[in-house]
């Protein structure tokens, strides 16, 4: 549920209304292996970089490392900016919270790519926008399907839909090696540990939320 409008400036320059869901935890289950079940949580991956970490269901969720927010530009939107909140302590001891937004890390040796969280917003070219399903599924838009394309011009052309290929892999997040969540673009995962799980929505209870818009 949208509930807070906030006209922060993007990373670009441009000011634009971007509104800001209640915070959420990331419930991670395994598609083919059902002993898979637990949350992602932000994991240091270098300076002021976070990676997409599994972490066991008794390891302290809900937790400031664990909530996460979709930023979008429209107040019913599904589609936007996966959030995390950096935090900072000032230099009189309080703590400031920094919006960092996830981006694909690719290597363009592999067909599995690495999501990090970077500080800021960036609503430009090259940023990895998420969609959540009325069930609560994360997802990214499938574009065009190329793989039946020849010399005559595809009628009707071809999309691939959505997609929902996260993979939990041991593996390089950033500059640190751990068990975290991938992008699969293509299957089978060259990566050999990795293994496909499915991200849902999990909401955070007033309550319980570390912080809470």
């Amino acid at each position: 549920m949208i509930t807070k409008v906030l006209p922060f400036l993007t990373l670009a320059g441009l000011g634009t209304a971007q509104y800001v869901s209640e915070p959420f935890a990331i419930r991670i289950t395994g598609k083919t292996n059902s002993s898979i079940d637990g949350y992602v949580g932000s994991c240091h991956a270098g300076a002021a970089i976070e990676g997409l970490c599994f972490e066991a269901p008794g390891d302290g969720v809900p937790g400031s490392y664990n909530e996460y927010y979709l930023n979008t530009t429209s107040a019913n939107g599904t589609q936007g900016l996966l959030i995390w909140e950096l935090p900072l302590t000032t230099e009189n001891g309080t703590t400031d919270y920094v919006p960092s937004a996830m981006t694909l890390g690719v290597n363009y040796g592999s067909n599995v790519a690495v999501p990090l969280f970077y500080p800021g917003y960036s609503y430009s070219p090259g940023t990895t926008y998420v969609s959540v399903s009325d069930n609560g599924t994360l997802f990214l838009p499938g574009g065009v399907d190329d793989s039946n394309n020849n010399a005559t011009y595809p009628s009707p052309v071809q999309y691939l839909g959505d997609l929902t290929n996260w993979n939990l892999c041991y593996q390089f997040t950033g500059g640190y090696y751990y068990y975290s969540i991938a992008w699969v673009f293509t299957q089978p995962a060259q990566n050999p540990s990795c293994q496909p799980v499915q991200l849902m929505q999990e909401p955070i209870a007033a309550t319980e939320s570390v912080r809470r818009r």
